[in-house]
């Protein structure tokens, strides 16, 4: 069985994020869409490619499926760092 990348495996998670979103709040995708600020043709766009969501957009969906993100310092493998 073949691998998911890293990206492939965050692309899925928008996707369940998007899905959450909408269960939790029993909306529509017009309802969705409307708090999203996009028409339901480009929710069913990024539904398909959610790497076209801009961070602003992911902020509201993690908000709706009651999530929150967070930004770690990445280790890089050199030693000193700044």
């Amino acid at each position: 069985m073949k691998r998911k990348t890293t990206y492939q495996a965050n692309i899925d998670s928008v996707k369940v994020l998007l899905y959450e979103a909408k269960v939790r709040n029993d909306f529509t995708d017009r309802d969705l869409a409307g708090l999203l600020g996009i028409t339901e043709r480009t929710l069913t766009s990024r539904r398909a490619d959610p790497s076209q969501f801009t961070l602003d957009k992911l902020f509201i969906l993690l908000e709706l499926a009651g999530k929150e993100v967070q930004f770690t310092q990445k280790q890089t493998g050199r030693g000193g760092g700044a």
